[in-house]
This record gives C-alpha cells, structure tokens and sequence, in this order.
C-alpha cells in the first residue's frame, strides 16, 4: 500500500512539474527580428555613388532585442569583389531600440565603374540579423563636373538657426560648365521633414561663385537636428553635392 502510494505521488509531481515548465517555457517573450529599412542609398536614394567620394545611406532601424552590430558591404554584381566592409559595434546606434542611422560610406578613387550590391545588416543582442539589399551604380567622376566649399552655415559657422528666421549660408563654387542650378535642401530625417531651395538669378552662367545666401527657416519647421544638402548642377547637366551635418534648429 505505501509503496503504491509513494509511485502515486511521485507520478503526480512528475506531471505537475512538466505542466509547470511547459507555462514557463510558453511566458518566455519572443522577440522579434530587426527591422531595417534604408530609405536614401545615395543622394535623393539615386542609388549611385562616385568613385573617390562618399555614399550617402540614411534609414531606420528598430530591433526589439536591442542593436548589437550593424554591417554595411558592397561586393561586385557576381560576388567576387568586395570594395567596402564597414562595421559598427559601439556608439550612438548600439544597445538601442530605434534609431535613425545616418553615415557616408567613402568610397575608394581605386573603385572601377560598375554595378554593384550593398547589402546591410542589423543583428540584435539575440543573435538574430535582418538583411537589407539593394542595387547600386558606381560611377566615376566627370571630368570639370562642379566644385564646392561649404565656408558658413548658421552665423559664424554656428551650424544654427531658428524656426521662422534665417540661415545664413556662404560657400565658394567652381563650375567650368557654368552653373544652370543651385539647390539647398534641409532635412530633419527624425521628424521626416524637408525643405527644399533654389536659386538662378545671379549665379546662372556663371563658371565660379561666391554663394551667400540667408534661407528663410519655415516657421513650422521642427525643432531638432537638421543635415543639409547643397547641389550644383552645370549647363551639362553634371551635378556635385556637399552636405553640412549636425545644424540645430530651434523654436
């Protein structure tokens, strides 16, 4: 009897603990795999880049798990020839949720013309990765294409503004095939807002130029970190962007 007893209790609290382990297994959260999504391969997402230049790549990046790394390739259309291999491990995109990650990828003056593939990874603290493709055309400079020098942006370089005011903005161009246009466009990738500028007038013909401007800052535009564009495009129809990063705009 205590023998039949005992293999009673013992049965019961064999069941009772697999139960028990199976709920626990069943509450672990599942955590789901990154999400990546770049919205600008290359400048306005042209998906072309210029030998001995940088690539513009702008997205956003959440993981549940947390962001562990970030990997950025670019191989040959056949996979044979690796020309960037770029990795983030710490600093402002690592150990977050979300994020908006913005770089410019150099690109080697080496690089010959071509299509090629980038392919970005985001891998989360659980070891899971999720990969984003794309094609991208690289080509290789045009020869007497614009030139510029970004001097001041914001008054004394300050790189500020204020919503409802001016920016001012001065840069030096060069331009052998005379300018046909000149566009200033400001972004806030965080609030997904743009502004976009364009100017003629004095500077239409020209082969050099002393840009000095004051853009007039919407009053709506948001508070928060803006990057700028600055493009000049000849009467060829050749075209050079400079960029300005980090310009704080305030209410």
């Amino acid at each position: 009897m205590k023998k039949c007893l005992f293999l009673t209790v013992a049965l019961t609290l064999s069941v009772f603990s697999l139960f028990t382990t199976s709920c626990d297994n069943n509450d672990e959260p599942n955590v789901s795999k990154p999400v990546a999504t770049l919205a600008e391969v290359g400048e306005e997402n042209s998906k072309t880049a210029t030998a001995g230049k940088d690539m513009h790549l702008e997205g956003n990046l959440e993981a549940e798990g947390l962001i562990a790394r970030i990997d950025v390739a670019v191989t040959s259309a056949d996979g044979l020839t690796t020309v960037v291999a770029k990795s983030w491990t710490d600093g402002k995109y690592i150990g977050v949720r979300n994020t908006t990650f913005h770089e410019h990828i150099d690109i080697s003056s080496e690089t010959a013309a071509g299509e090629y593939v980038l392919t970005f990874t985001v891998t989360d603290k659980a070891g899971q990765s999720s990969v984003f493709k794309s094609s991208l055309k690289i080509t290789t400079p045009v020869e007497d294409s614009p030139e510029i020098t970004i001097t001041e942006t914001g008054e004394g370089n300050s790189k500020t503004a204020v919503a409802g005011g001016e920016m001012h903005l001065e840069a030096e161009i060069s331009a052998p095939n005379k300018i046909a246009e000149i566009e200033v466009e400001l972004h806030n990738t965080a609030a997904d807002y743009e502004k976009e500028f364009k100017y003629t007038g004095k500077y239409l013909g020209e082969t050099s130029a002393h840009f000095h401007e004051h853009l007039a800052v919407p009053a709506d535009a948001p508070a928060g970190e803006y990057h700028l564009h600055f493009t000049v495009t000849d009467a060829d129809g050749n075209s050079t962007t400079e960029e300005v990063e980090g310009i704080q705009i305030t209410k």
